[in-house]
């Protein structure tokens, strides 16, 4: 049988987790593959695990090489593919593949004539898996769609969760940079860049494997944020001449999505590791300039701004404060319309940033639900403006509201304001005080009549108002 898809599987020193990778191939719904695994100068049992794969099944087949790397490994694994395979797909040897995704891969490119196809991950850990956070946004299909209809597929930068059209890879000459660390960010983004269309599944296919156990040293190796950072910005040189817009919305990304992990590494960092990342990381907002920043939180703005005028030492306070503080605490300063977010770490004040409105959201959680001998239900929780103190009942003043979940008008419902000290021991940080954003609420069945209901809170507090869903703390 013909293959109709070629999956490459780059292996070094993984025999722990092998067989089960390979297993998830071949067991794959779409039996008309071939799986070509490189084995990578392997000095643990993978070769003869990958070996026996091939001796068992005529699908697979092994290539061997002194170790390269995986970038080296990934394109001598194309260069052995059987020529006229039309679809081409990698896996890595640690991870599983869901048993019907290239089925279902296949099916949506045969449909569709896009240039490749990407779906759901799960991130498998010890606890089993998880959602990854890169596509929580993944909740129906997106045929035929592209990355500058859709920037939330710059995330989208791993090679193992697609399958790509063997004519698209060829016609652009696509390989990965071989001695560089991070190397599938600069051939995914421009390929889905290049791509006439892009198909997004929703539907999980990939299982990826987190080894808790490295993250620490990885997230403080010199030569993995020099690569990362380098890494960037080659695909941001790429973008340069990509129309208006995409290079910043990428360059937004970077600080938003990859640096935070090599940023949030300093304090554990030695000098050599802070002062790489000082000064590639600077060199990048250098060149990006402050329009990048627009689009980030407060408080991500506040940390990127210290970084780029070298500011290591209250950089670090910062990350200090928010260790214990949590990321998102901040002190208002200035009026309404006029407000500014200050680092309490950051002496006197000296580096702010302009607040928007998401910037301030509103916190309503629900303490305790419980019914009354009148056959009304009493609902106790807190609700305040973050970073707004409410130190007092004028500085959380809020109103209840129901609204029928098919629709209709929201209607009040009674609310009386009480102190729940609570507030600000559940918020997790020690710069402000909620003790005052306490409430409770009464609901009358008999006055609102059957059906679902839901329960949001309105919240006022120092000229700034805003509204909430009421959610169980």
């Amino acid at each position: 049988m013909k293959p109709l898809l070629s999956v490459v599987v780059p292996v070094h020193n993984v025999e722990e987790y092998l067989e089960e990778c390979l297993t998830s191939l071949a067991r794959q719904t779409l039996v008309a593959i071939e799986v070509v695994v490189v084995d990578d100068g392997s000095t643990d049992g993978s070769r003869r695990i990958a070996e026996g794969f091939a001796a068992r099944d005529g699908r697979f087949r092994c290539v061997h090489q002194p170790n390269a790397g995986l970038s080296a490994a990934r394109n001598a694994g194309v260069a052995h593919t059987t020529p006229g395979v039309p679809y081409l797909a990698f896996a890595d040897s640690d991870d599983l593949v869901v048993p019907d995704a290239y089925a279902r891969m296949l099916a949506s490119l045969e449909s569709t004539g896009s240039d490749l196809v990407t779906g759901n991950v799960w991130r498998l850990t010890g606890q089993g898996p998880r959602q990854a956070w890169q596509y929580r946004w993944l909740t129906a299909d997106h045929p035929r769609t592209h990355v500058t209809r859709d920037p939330r597929l710059l995330a989208d930068r791993v090679a193992w969760n697609k399958v790509f059209r063997r004519s698209f890879w060829d016609r652009h000459a696509f390989t990965f940079p071989v001695g560089r660390l991070y190397e599938d960010a600069p051939v995914m983004i421009p390929a889905h860049h290049l791509a006439g269309s892009v198909d997004v599944l929703h539907e999980h296919v990939y299982l990826w494997r987190v080894r808790e156990g490295s993250i620490t040293r990885r997230r403080t190796d010199v030569r993995g944020v020099r690569d990362r950072i380098a890494a960037c910005e080659q695909v941001s040189a790429f973008l340069a001449d990509r129309g208006a817009g995409q290079r910043e919305l990428y360059d937004a990304s970077c600080l938003r999505d990859d640096f935070v992990y090599f940023l949030e590494g300093l304090p554990m960092g030695g000098p050599t590791y802070r002062a790489a990342f000082m000064a590639d990381a600077g060199a990048f907002l250098d060149r990006a300039g402050d329009a990048v920043l627009d689009g980030l939180p407060a408080e991500a703005r506040i940390r990127w701004r210290l970084v780029r005028e070298r500011r290591l030492d209250e950089l670090l306070a910062v990350l200090e404060f928010e260790r214990t503080n949590g990321t998102g605490t901040f002190a208002v300063r200035g009026l309404p319309g006029r407000r500014r977010a200050v680092h309490p770490a950051v002496a006197g004040g000296a580096v702010e940033a302009r607040l928007g409105r998401n910037d301030l959201p509103a916190v309503a959680r629900l303490v305790e639900a419980s019914w009354g001998t009148d056959g009304r239900l009493t609902l106790r929780g807190y609700a305040y403006i973050r970073n707004l103190p409410a130190t007092a009942p004028r500085h959380a003043l809020k109103a209840a509201l129901v609204r029928e979940a098919g629709g209709g008008r929201p209607r009040k419902v009674p609310l009386r304001t009480v102190r729940m000290p609570g507030a600000t021991a559940d918020s997790g940080q020690e710069a402000h005080s909620y003790d005052h954003a306490g409430f409770e609420a009464v609901l009358d069945p008999g006055r609102l009549g059957p059906g679902v209901w839901l329960v949001g809170v309105v919240v006022a507090s120092r000229g700034v108002l805003r509204r909430a869903a009421l959610r169980a703390v």
